[in-house]
Order: structure tokens, then sequence, then C-alpha cells
């Protein structure tokens, strides 16, 4: 929540009385309006859902159209393929706002929704990425790459180690769903396909550690 306010789309909090002092509450009461409640309105009002103490009414989630994100210039996207579990999509984008990402791309179907637990599996970050949402990630490649960026798979079959890639160029970085990957319409209208060679028994990462890893090393490339 702490996020959500921090980013403009909290509207009021409501605050169970007599929690003790936090400065992350102090926080929250500099930037929104607070209401006090008794602790047995906020469990009323949170219906079973865990609160800590603290319930917030926000602003809608903006979603971006394709083309208002790609107006913004992004020199680094994230597009998600398939991503249908919370906990790793909420990971995905945490590693997205934390590399600099300008934007992901979602699909609208075979898509994790932007759940509470989506939402807590991002730490927050979620409030600081610019989502858009579109039909399909095999169409929307295609006005990416007529926007100037280079359209890369994440693959365990890939042809490219991820270092061998040139990352420091404007890029939109693809990632598959747990267990299919990056679908065939999408990987074939990619520009190149990279992949995380693996050392130990298991084949590959799951989709969130896998994405973690080679946006850190876009961001390693762009530092040097």
């Amino acid at each position: 929540m702490l996020e959500a306010a921090r980013a403009g789309r909290v509207l009021r909090a409501l605050i169970a009385s007599g929690l003790q002092p936090d400065p992350r509450l102090e926080e929250i009461r500099r930037l929104v309006r607070v209401e006090e409640v008794p602790p047995a309105r906020l469990a009323s009002l949170a219906r079973g859902a865990v609160h800590q103490g603290v319930l917030a009414e926000v602003k809608p989630r903006p979603l971006l159209a394709l083309r208002d994100l790609l107006a913004e210039s992004p020199d680094l996207l994230v597009a998600l393929d398939g991503v249908e579990d919370p906990q790793n999509l909420g990971a995905i984008l945490r590693s997205a706002e934390a590399a600099g990402a300008g934007g992901v791309v979602l699909p609208q179907h075979r898509s994790a929704p932007l759940s509470a637990s989506t939402v807590k599996a991002s730490a927050g970050a979620i409030e600081h990425l610019r989502l858009c949402q579109v039909a399909g990630v095999a169409g929307a490649l295609l006005e990416i790459k007529r926007a100037g960026l280079w359209c890369v798979a994440l693959d365990p079959e890939g042809e490219l180690a991820a270092w061998e890639f040139d990352f420091t160029q404007p890029v939109c970085v693809v990632v598959g769903g747990e267990g299919r990957g990056v679908g065939r319409l999408v990987r074939e209208r990619c520009d190149a396909r990279v992949r995380l060679p693996m050392k130990g028994r298991v084949a590959s990462l799951n989709a969130s550690a896998a994405a973690a890893a080679l946006l850190y090393e876009v961001t390693r490339q762009r530092s040097i």
C-alpha cells in the first residue's frame, strides 16, 4: 500500500486504532487522507483478507495502449507470453522495475490477473511500472519492432548465450510462460533467441528466475 500511496493511487486509507508507531504509517499519513477506525470494522471491511491493520481505497490501475507506451520511446520493454502464475508474474514485474524497464506488455488472455497475490509478489514495484495490455503478444511484437526495438526471446534452445547479444541497444525482452515457454509464432517474430546456460542437472529455471537473470544481464551490459 505504501508504494501505491507514493505513486498517487491511494484516495484514502483506513488504519486500525491502537497500532504501534511505524515509520511507514507515518509516511502514509503524510501522503494521503487517513481515517482511524476500530479494528473490528477494518476486519469486517477486509472480508477475511490479510490487512495488517491498514486498508486503502485506490484509483483504478491505469493500463496503457501499446501506441501510447511506445510514444514514450522506451529503450527496455518486457513482454510476457503466457505467464499464468500470479507469484511468477509479480516477481517478474519486480525484476522489470528494478532493471529500469520502461514498461511491461501483457496479453489479455493466458496471463495471470493483476490480483492481490501479484501485487504482493511484486513488493510494490507494480505501482511504478507502465503496464500495457494487448490482444496478443505476437501482433504487438510487429509494432514494437517498427518502433525501433529489437525483440529478444528468452528460450532454453536459443542460438545465443545471453551475454552474446548486445543489450545496450533498445530491446524488448520476451519471457514465456511456465512449462511451455514462448509460443511458436511469438518466437518466430523475435529477432533473436537467447538462452541461460545451465551447468546443473535441472534443464531450466522457472519463468521469474530466468527473467531476473536475463534482465540483470541487460543491466550489466548497460552499466559497463
